[in-house]
């Protein structure tokens, strides 16, 4: 009896093993249709960890440096509470790197910001309510001789990715920015930050500041854009024009509507390569067609680079002289002085998980390392 039953036993226990196989894959295909689905409905807004490639490559190089997201910027932007800036005086070094220098420097003390936090949280209470306000014109505001620096914010995505230094939530973005209101601070256009390197200006609006955005996500249209021109704030914008066909990144009419609004719009590369690791062909390619892609679309003349990733090389800086680049921005930490290389300009890094209190230590000192 039991040699009859032996084999019935046998495909009973297969046939157990095939159907919870079979349940596996089933859950598996559902799972890739829901993630399928999210994309397809909402691509302008996915998550800063969106795996979408860039879709254009230099006409020279035929592998692409993969896909651009905000997550790239950790391993080169150390926590920058821990990480103080070089003093703002300091003159660029004439040895060029070909990586950032944030990437490779020496674990840095530990955060020993002391401020009062009661005190800082009281300059921004009030502001849950935005409130529709004006910067004042330059020339009824006060003005200051020769301000000795200048704090250049740097900002990437706008949106909610826990963990990611390099994208902020829209409503600490929005809490920074009606802190610059609330306290007298003045956004710059860019040739305002351009005659005062240039020494053209020998007075600048009070508190003054720059607001930069690198990679020309499609969320700074969506959160930066109205809230700026509600505070009648000045920003540039560093765009590489090879990602304006992806969801992910702002197409031309975004790009128009922004610089209509009065963003200064200035080229990022045309891929944001890593520049060093390409022949100088390829390098050229990416900075000269950046340029003309911009230029031709908005009716400027761009003359303002940002380095894609902060990376350049000795060929690099040639080759911006050689387009008729006048200046350039790293992702060195630094406030930015006259002192500073034309081509190798420090910037503040916005740090997206920080509290607003180092923030504005940064801000204010160009370090958060204050006692």
């Amino acid at each position: 009896m039991n040699r009859l039953l032996k084999p019935t036993e046998d495909l009973l226990k297969n046939a157990f093993i095939a159907y919870r196989w079979y349940i596996l894959l089933l859950c598996c295909l559902l799972l890739l249709i829901c993630l399928s689905w999210s994309r397809l409905i909402s691509p302008s807004v996915r998550s800063a960890e969106s795996d979408v490639p860039l879709r254009v490559q230099t006409l020279f190089d035929s592998p692409m440096s993969g896909p651009l997201k905000p997550s790239v910027y950790m391993s080169m932007f150390p926590n920058t509470s821990t990480v103080p800036a070089a003093p703002a005086n300091d003159t660029a070094s004439p040895t060029v790197s070909t990586s950032t220098s944030t990437s490779t420097s020496a674990p840095a003390p530990a955060f020993t910001f002391t401020a009062d936090s009661s005190q800082v949280s009281s300059l921004v209470s009030g502001n849950s309510q935005l409130q529709e306000t004006t910067q004042p014109a330059a020339d009824e505001a006060a003005v200051e001789q020769q301000p000795q620096h200048i704090p250049v914010l740097n900002y990437h995505s706008i949106t909610i990715d826990p963990g990611n230094r390099a994208v902020i939530t829209p409503a600490k973005f929005e809490e920074q920015m009606l802190y610059l209101s609330n306290n007298g601070y003045h956004t710059l256009t860019l040739q305002q930050f351009i005659d005062y390197m240039d020494g053209k200006t020998l007075t600048l609006p009070k508190k003054p500041v720059l607001l930069t955005f690198d990679d020309g996500y499609a969320d700074n249209y969506e959160h930066a854009l109205p809230l700026l021109k509600q505070l009648n704030f000045h920003a540039t914008l560093f765009v590489s024009p090879g990602t304006t066909e992806d969801g992910y990144f702002l197409n031309w009419d975004q790009i128009k509507e922004m610089h209509e609004a009065g963003w200064d719009i200035q080229p990022h590369g045309m891929t944001h390569p890593h520049l060093p690791k390409l022949s100088a062909k390829s390098q050229a390619f990416e900075i000269s067609e950046s340029k003309r892609q911009i230029d031709e679309q908005l009716n400027i003349d761009t003359s303002v680079f940002c380095y894609p990733f902060g990376e350049k090389n000795e060929t690099t800086l040639k080759l911006l002289k050689e387009y008729g680049f006048r200046f350039a921005f790293t992702i060195d930490q630094g406030m930015t002085t006259r002192e500073q290389g034309r081509l190798l300009l420090k910037r503040l890094f916005v740090n997206g998980e920080e509290s607003i209190e180092p923030w504005i230590a940064r801000l204010e000192h160009g370090t958060a390392n204050v006692k």
